[in-house]
């Protein structure tokens, strides 16, 4: 019985080594919890804060509307033309309309850009007061006519045939002299350009 009873004496260096091997497993496991619980702290003050906060707004950038040049450009591109075409096709509009897509004359007939006699040639109102439809009827009346081969003759074809009037020579000088001068596009209707460019 004395053997047992010795067996369970430690001594006081010993009693102060399993202290402080306590102690430290004790600290070590509340700064491990402590750790855990702030993060979880933080994980929820994120997913508060992210359901609590608006939508972001996407950014809105406006389109930028493009020139009346810009547009027969590429009108003209799509119908395997280049610049000329583009320069005769402003001097014409501005000839008949000094750009404006409302416009009616020939008491009622003509209207739009290019003045189109839309019943004789039996397109819709709607085509003739938009800038890229209108330009391309333009384009396939003047090919009618001979373009490109014979420039002034179709473009006075658009006004009246074999009369000399000199509305090709005007409308090709307005063409040459307001190529570099902006034209803002005034029309309700949005503007649609061709992304395929033809090869003629």
């Amino acid at each position: 019985m004395k053997t047992l009873k010795n067996f369970f004496i430690i001594t006081v260096s010993q009693r102060k080594a399993v202290a402080v091997l306590l102690m430290a497993l004790t600290l070590t496991n509340n700064q491990v919890f402590a750790a855990q619980e702030n993060n979880l702290i933080t994980l929820a003050n994120q997913t508060i804060m992210t359901q609590d906060a608006p939508a972001p707004v996407p950014e809105v950038v406006p389109a930028v509307q493009p020139t009346v040049q810009e547009v027969l450009l590429n009108v003209c591109q799509t119908n395997g033309y280049g610049e000329d075409c583009a320069k005769t096709l402003l001097g014409m509009l501005w000839k008949e309309s000094s750009n404006r897509s409302t416009v009616i004359g020939d008491n009622g007939r003509a209207r739009g850009y290019f003045q189109i006699h839309y019943k004789l040639h039996k397109i819709p109102v709607a085509c003739a007061e938009d800038l890229v439809c209108s330009a391309n009827w333009t384009i396939t009346y003047l090919e009618r006519n001979s373009y490109p081969k014979y420039v002034s003759y179709a473009v006075q074809c658009h006004n009246s045939c074999n009369v000399n009037n000199g509305y090709a020579a005007k409308s090709l000088s307005l063409g040459r002299y307001f190529w570099n001068k902006p034209l803002e596009i005034k029309q309700a209707a949005p503007i649609k350009l061709s992304t395929e460019i033809a090869m003629k």
